[in-house]
């Protein structure tokens, strides 16, 4: 996959997840909003419901003549004129001559509306009308908002109402007059007037008084946002788990691009190495056949005995490196089988470097062994040890940039041998340390350019030894040589 592609990709996926992000975002607080001014149309609707209620009990206690028209001081006198203003119910000038209104005065309630007339209706019924109208009663407009209203009821009422609504937040009522000065406050809300001022939801208190001082019911919420967002609960919870789901989503394909970035990048390497591993091998013999038809060649023994010989190397060397990509491809695809039986692992070191002495030689390097395990007998499979073995010293002299100085190490473990391999090679970063065993990685060799190899070597060796129940460690340092660790069991236990 190209590198332009692949910053096209990620950089149009990291839009649309920013793009989606915004879009929960702003669907959040959109219905936040929504939910907000339903809420203060619910807490109005439920405040001018209680004025009303408090007016409605307030009539009746006046047609019960329990309390006296809270009103303008007014003496009734002959030819006297009494305005009485009710509001929305109109107004009505009453000719008064101390007596009671007869059916000839009925222009009074004229255009004051249904509601005007059920208040006639209750103050003709009561008789305070005539005493009004007879200069009997007089009307106080000093009597306090505190006098008029229950308290306990009124928090009852306000509850209530917004019950009926919907509405179960917690919160705090307080009444105010026109110049928003406190004139009743719980002792609750002492100190919290300006939340009532700022924050708060009104309602005028008996708006339809005859002349009187306006006064308003304030309720505030002090938790109101947070229970807006507990009832968006559901809503918010699918959202913040669309958003998780949308990021999961983006980071796992980020990183399955890059993957397979890696994946196409260790391909390349792999086929550029195998064709390369494979042409020198293939061009030596096909220009050695081409010799031997030399009628000249053949006339010469000598001649003839190292073209062959040259033709027998390079198809053994061909043979091995097919079996190497081969043995990995059935090791990765777990269809190996080991082949348990007794191992000298001491014996097979030995061997091991017996055939790999000539590749020492031809680089004037040395091997040192410290054989130092008292029990090297264990139970594995013959072949794949030996392998593994073969692996570890060719990587030891393959990557030394100078001349190849290999140590081997065994020592008795509690159950089982350990065997190390010291180089005086190049090294391997931590970096590096973390990948070189993955299949198919091969460590940046800088200026050394006769480094051949697939990548499978380490990723052969760490399968094989896992494969037996041991494990593998690795030290190294750059340009300071690298130590290579396997830990193997004396007996193989197999899986339940």
């Amino acid at each position: 996959m190209k590198e332009r592609y692949i910053q096209l990709l990620i950089a149009v996926s990291t839009v649309a997840v920013i793009g989606l992000i915004a879009i929960q975002v702003y669907w959040v607080n959109n219905t936040f909003t929504l939910r907000e001014q339903d809420f203060a149309s619910a807490v109005s609707k439920a405040l001018n419901a209680v004025s009303l209620k408090l007016e409605k009990l307030e009539l009746q206690k006046l047609a019960q003549n329990e309390v006296s028209v809270p009103s303008v001081t007014i003496s009734a006198q002959s030819d006297s004129t009494l305005i009485l203003d009710y509001g929305k119910r109109g107004v009505d000038v009453v000719q008064g001559s101390g007596s009671t209104m007869t059916d000839s005065d009925s222009s009074l309630y004229s255009g004051l509306g249904q509601e005007g007339l059920d208040q006639g209706e209750i103050l003709s019924q009561s008789g305070i009308l005539d005493d009004i109208m007879g200069g009997l009663l007089e009307l106080d407009i000093y009597k306090s908002i505190e006098d008029r209203i229950d308290t306990t009821m009124l928090d009852s009422m306000i509850m209530a109402e917004l019950d009926h609504r919907g509405i179960k937040a917690k919160f705090m009522y307080a009444i105010f007059n026109k110049l928003q000065q406190a004139e009743l406050l719980p002792k609750a809300a002492v100190g919290l007037e300006d939340r009532f001022l700022t924050e708060g939801y009104k309602s005028q208190l008996f708006p339809n008084d005859p002349i009187a001082d306006q006064n308003f019911l304030r309720v505030w919420f002090p938790n109101q946002n947070r229970y807006l967002f507990s009832t968006m609960w559901l809503m918010l919870a699918t959202s913040a788990v669309l958003l998780i789901v949308i990021m999961f989503l983006f980071s796992y394909s980020i990183r399955t691009i890059y993957r397979q970035k890696k994946l196409s990048d260790i391909k390349n390497d792999f086929i550029n190495n195998m064709t390369h591993e494979l042409k020198t091998p293939i061009a030596t013999i096909s220009l050695a056949c081409e010799a031997l038809h030399d009628p000249d060649m053949r006339k010469s023994e000598r001649a003839m005995d190292s073209y062959v010989g040259m033709i027998r190397d390079e198809n053994k060397r061909l043979g091995i490196l097919v079996e190497n990509v081969l043995r990995t491809s059935v090791f990765e695809q777990g269809e190996m089988r080991l082949r348990l039986q007794p191992i000298h692992v001491h014996q097979t070191i030995n061997q091991v470097i017996g055939n790999i002495d000539i590749q020492v030689k031809k680089r004037n390097g040395t091997i040192q062994t410290h054989l130092d395990a008292s029990h090297d007998m264990i139970e594995g499979d013959q072949l794949h040890i030996t392998n593994l073995i073969y692996n570890l010293i060719d990587n030891a002299i393959k990557y030394c940039d100078g001349i190849p100085h290999v140590e081997i190490f065994t020592r008795d473990e509690v159950n089982g041998i350990a065997i190390s391999f010291r180089d005086n090679g190049i090294g391997i970063s931590k970096e590096n340390q973390k990948k070189i065993f993955d299949k198919l990685y091969r460590v940046p060799t800088g200026n050394i350019h006769n480094v051949k190899g697939f990548g499978l070597g380490l990723s052969y060796v760490k399968g094989v030894v896992e494969k037996h129940k041991g494990y593998v460690e690795v030290e190294s340092e750059l340009k300071k040589g690298s130590t290579f660790t396997i830990h193997l069991p004396y007996k193989y236990e197999k899986e339940n």
